[in-house]
């Protein structure tokens, strides 16, 4: 191709046409123009091709770290033995049961041992980390980006400082009266009791029972928190499967 032209050229040199010439050359410079401006484009579209592949990439090992987040929060709403809602529902049972002198009964030995009982989340947050290294401009649309941002830093350091809260209130207070007021047993399961060694001095204990209020308070927050963060967790994951199967 390159050599017909160059024998166009001489030819119309030869033949001393300088206009027909320079029609053809600009011509041919024009053509030239045309293709880079092809080559540029082939080049974009194949780069944003790349890009995209890698948006899918990177949102559907969000997605996977999101189920991950939010079986675990599940777990600690509600699989295990001694979960987040029963804790709070026990506390609420010893408070009451103090408060309105009622006399012991067995039963309570597992209410004051799932008020010993908290967790934390385990986040899964590599999906994120992969995001923030390549630009968070990967993400074409700006709410959704937005979206993913605010539930990988504000609502998961959220329910971080919940349980951080709750920690400190156990190892500062609570942990004290389960080693001085109460003995540990286990039943013929295995299931671990805290019998209190003196439940009528529990019942005239202000100290104890002012902590043990405070104690649901942190853990009533904690709740509303992973409720929230269920929420959110949950309405990410499903705009992000929305955005990768439009």
């Amino acid at each position: 191709m390159i050599k017909f032209f160059r024998k166009i050229r001489q030819s119309l040199l030869s033949e001393n046409k300088f206009s027909k010439y320079l029609i053809y050359a600009i011509g041919e410079i024009i053509l030239v123009f045309i293709g880079i401006a092809m080559a540029l484009q082939f080049n974009n579209w194949n780069e944003g091709k790349k890009a995209k592949e890698k948006e899918r990439q990177v949102l559907t090992e969000i997605i996977s770290d999101l189920e991950f987040t939010l079986i675990d929060i599940d777990r600690v709403l509600n699989t295990r033995t001694n979960n987040l809602k029963r804790t709070i529902s026990s506390t609420e049972t010893i408070i009451k049961v103090l408060k309105t002198d009622q006399p012991y009964h067995d039963s309570l030995a597992q209410d004051f041992r799932a008020t010993n009982a908290y967790d934390q989340i385990n986040f899964k947050t590599s999906g994120y980390q992969s995001l923030v290294s390549i630009g968070t401009d990967l993400v074409e649309e700006p709410e959704l980006r937005s979206a993913i941002g605010q539930f990988h830093t504000s609502s998961i350091n959220s329910v971080k400082g919940g349980f951080q809260e709750i920690h400190l209130d156990f190892y500062s207070y609570m942990i004290d009266y389960y080693r001085k007021k109460f003995t540990t047993e286990f039943n013929k399961n295995g299931i671990e009791k805290l019998i209190p060694n003196d439940f009528e001095a529990l019942k005239k204990d202000k100290e104890y029972q002012q902590s043990l209020n405070a104690f649901l308070g942190v853990n009533l927050s904690y709740l509303d928190i992973l409720n929230n963060t269920q929420d959110e967790g949950e309405q990410l994951k499903k705009d992000i499967e929305t955005y990768l199967n439009d």
